[in-house]
């Protein structure tokens, strides 16, 4: 039986586009949203990974 070869172009182009989301996200709200509350977003998600990673 012959594997799929567009399998894996597929979950490389599915990755590509959620980075390609996100980055478009973060521009907007980089944009729209003032900078302490980026800072406070910044530092609830650094206790969140760390939480994450230890726990």
């Amino acid at each position: 039986m012959r594997r799929n070869r567009c399998f894996f172009w597929r979950a490389e182009m599915k990755i590509i586009g959620l980075v390609l989301l996100i980055l478009g996200i973060s521009i907007i709200g980089i944009l729209i949203l003032p900078y302490k509350l980026w800072l406070i977003i910044i530092g609830f998600l650094l206790i969140y990974l760390g939480y994450k990673l230890f726990c």
